[in-house]
């Protein structure tokens, strides 16, 4: 077998067996995620409302953007390389919810640094009704600024979807730039997160000894804060081992251009662009749940509390219908004792 052969098969297990069951995984994880964070004790914070937003975005991308490159490895051909319409809307809406789910991502680093940091007029930043705004906003931003990918994206000649001629050049420009800066403000923003936490933590933790409630209060607050932190560190790194791949392997191929290659050069060359392309950036939106839970003794403990609630009202449930079926009879029983005794 050829090596081009055996990376297209690879890159065929990949797809048709890995990214099914991350997919099947990553859907049960949006929905477990929306639903903790949608939690009582954590639904006041700022920031349940960007780790909900980017729960559904990653849904979308999951629903809209996996599953037909999935679907697409058990038909002949995959429609996006022959039909227009195909390749155009499904290179707008990958481009699309990708973005908006790094920008959530992004904007919650922001929201942290602004929660811990030592003025007050930046902690007023973080607050629920300024999140929902953000988020709506970057939902628009992110379904206009694409609208070029939707223009000029095609079905080219050699059978392959995508831009061609300074397009193609522009757009690996674009996509470098606008892939790199959600990266370069998650790193930025989650460093000075931990350095205002770092040096708040003498001033938000009361000496030991001297605690009254409203300190037992802030300790508690500042104790969510501090998971919500790990939980979105965890995602920055995740975030950043997934897609710093994408950018590197765009420049690498405007750079070689115009270097004659091998086949054996190009095949590896196109394996590798799928897995930055396609397979570590869409393991990022499957992988977010389980991430938080290695991450987050407090996101264990949440999720655990809300299988437990789960479980009692389904229970509760049942002993209901179980008594509902027996009262009926038993009133019965109670008309009928009198004529019996006539």
């Amino acid at each position: 077998m050829k090596l081009a052969e055996c990376l297209a098969l690879v890159q065929l297990i990949l797809t048709r067996y890995v990214l099914m069951i991350c997919s099947i995984l990553g859907i049960i994880g949006c929905f477990l995620n929306f639903f903790v964070f949608s939690k009582k004790n954590l639904r006041t914070s700022s920031c349940s409302i960007y780790f909900k937003a980017t729960s559904i975005f990653n849904l979308l991308v999951i629903v809209c953007c996996i599953t037909p490159v999935i679907i697409a490895t058990y038909s002949r051909e995959d429609p996006a390389l022959y039909i227009s319409i195909v390749c155009k809307t499904r290179a707008y809406t990958t481009h699309a919810f990708l973005m908006m789910s790094r920008s959530t991502v992004a904007l919650t680093c922001v929201d942290r640094f602004a929660l811990c940091s030592s003025h007050a007029h930046i902690r007023r930043l973080s607050q629920r009704h300024i999140a929902i705004r953000l988020v709506i906003i970057t939902t628009i931003l992110w379904l206009v600024i694409p609208i070029h990918v939707l223009l000029l994206t095609d079905v080219q000649v050699s059978g392959r979807c995508g831009g061609s001629g300074v397009y193609q050049i522009v757009y690996s420009i674009y996509a470098t730039i606008v892939t790199s800066i959600p990266l370069v403000i998650m790193i930025m923003f989650s460093f000075w997160a931990i350095r205002s936490v770092q040096h708040s933590r003498a001033r938000v933790f009361p000496i030991e000894g001297h605690v009254d409630g409203n300190e037992n209060l802030a300790m508690r607050m500042k104790k969510r804060d501090i998971q919500l932190i790990v939980i979105l560190i965890s995602e920055v790194v995740v975030y950043l081992l997934s897609t710093v791949w994408y950018p590197l392997d765009t420049m690498y191929l405007t750079i070689t251009a115009s270097i004659v290659k091998t086949p054996d050069r190009v095949a590896i060359e196109n394996f590798i662009r799928y897995l930055a392309l396609n397979f570590f950036i869409f393991l990022n939106s499957c992988s977010l749940f389980y991430v938080h839970l290695l991450a987050s003794k407090r996101f264990r403990h949440e999720c655990k509390e809300l299988f437990l609630n789960l479980f009692k009202h389904n229970q509760n449930n049942i002993e209901l219908q179980v008594r509902s079926a027996k009262t009926p009879n038993h009133r019965q029983q109670i008309n009928t004792f009198p004529n019996n005794t006539e």
